[in-house]
């Protein structure tokens, strides 16, 4: 698959420009970002790769406040009704502090959502220990066929964005291009992942996406 059309989103206008892309059997790869993601910690970017159309976006939640989720289209959708649309499917790797977030700082109930982490897990063997979750990194260097130096490329991307993450990268403005890029890597490789687990272990393939419930506090 070639590379993403991706951009940075932090004006409404560029907002709806996004997401009228997004068609009603668009799969939507989603990963937030924030200082200590939870109810307790900040949530300040949202990324999100809509499939099949191929086109990336890193939505500064920070800038746009609460109008990253009103702000709405020509046709009256906007990112939390899309989030929070039970038919639209989203895949998440390890939704639990995103979901968690979204709900304590925007009140947006994800739905529809596939955590792929979990795909990952049900996909293993029987006899393979199943009680710990794996992380992205060791996904894409197991399951999914990269090249060489796209793996390396990835890995030295994550890297430097993690040897940042005390400076809180996330609320720094304007956004660093590093910062940027480990945004972007955290999705890019998502439908691949995706693709892999439900190809390959047929019987994964009835899972279909599902609600998250968040504690209502």
């Amino acid at each position: 698959m070639s590379a993403p059309s991706s951009s940075i989103v932090s004006t409404s206008a560029q907002l709806r420009t996004f997401l009228s892309v997004i068609r009603p059997d668009s799969t939507i790869y989603l990963d937030l970002e924030g200082k200590d993601l939870s109810r307790h910690g900040t949530l300040t970017i949202a990324t999100i790769l809509i499939q099949p159309e191929n086109v990336l976006g890193v939505v500064d939640v920070l800038r746009l406040g609460e109008t990253t989720f009103s702000t709405k289209t020509n046709d009256g959708r906007s990112l939390k009704s899309i989030l929070e649309d039970p038919t639209i499917r989203k895949c998440v790797w390890d939704v639990r502090n995103d979901a968690d977030a979204l709900w304590a700082h925007f009140r947006v109930q994800l739905h529809g959502v596939l955590d792929v982490q979990l795909l990952e897990n049900a996909s293993r063997p029987r006899g393979v220990d199943k009680r710990k979750l794996s992380g992205l990194g060791n996904a894409i260097k197991n399951d999914i066929k990269l090249g060489f130096w796209d793996r390396e490329r990835w890995m030295r991307t994550k890297n430097e964005g993690r040897s940042h993450m005390s400076r809180d990268i996330f609320s720094s403005r304007p956004l660093a291009l590093t910062t940027v890029k480990y945004c972007e890597n955290d999705v890019v490789h998502l439908p691949a992942l995706y693709e892999y687990y439900i190809t390959n272990h047929p019987g994964l393939a009835g899972r279909g996406p599902r609600g998250v419930t968040s504690p209502r506090s």
